[in-house]
């Protein structure tokens, strides 16, 4: 019973970065393929109508707002027809201010405020990494694992 809970205990940070990393990876993956789908999506210049603050304020631990994020509200128009939108967790923007946006073509309701790949390419890289170091962790692990059980042969033999 010793040797496998020290073995678990050795084992601890593999058995943790290799799911976070597994989890890392498929929701960059999830996040990658809406973007992919969104490069199509036609840059325009919106007008914030409405501006409402998210519930979910962060603070930190001494109560003071670190991170707030807003829901806007934005006109536009495409093709002589004008549209209303609304975009979640943005930074803040005043009632008026000119904003870019992209819109589908094919469905110029569906909006987004960003066509960048770079986010989901740094949340893949991340989970490569946090699961390679678990990998590595685990290799360790059993080496710890293997020179316990020698020294202990090595013990018994003497």
């Amino acid at each position: 019973m010793n040797k496998l809970f020290t073995f678990m205990r050795e084992s601890s940070i593999a058995r943790f970065l290799i799911p976070v990393g597994l989890i890392l990876i498929t929701f960059g993956i999830f996040v990658l393929i809406i973007n992919l789908n969104n490069q199509n999506y036609i840059k325009i210049e919106s007008t914030v109508v409405d501006i409402k603050e998210e519930e979910d304020i962060i603070t930190d631990g001494d109560g003071n707002h670190t991170t707030i994020t807003y829901d806007v509200t934005v006109n536009y128009t495409v093709d002589g027809t004008e549209y209303t939108g609304t975009l979640d967790n943005v930074s803040k923007h005043k009632v008026g201010d000119k904003m870019d946006i992209y819109y589908n073509p094919d469905d110029p309701n569906q909006i987004t405020e960003t066509k960048s790949l770079i986010l989901p390419v740094v949340i893949i890289a991340l989970g490569a990494a946090s699961f390679s170091s678990g990998i590595v962790s685990a290799v360790n692990a059993v080496k710890r694992h293997k020179q316990m059980k020698e020294q202990e042969r090595s013990w018994a033999n003497e």
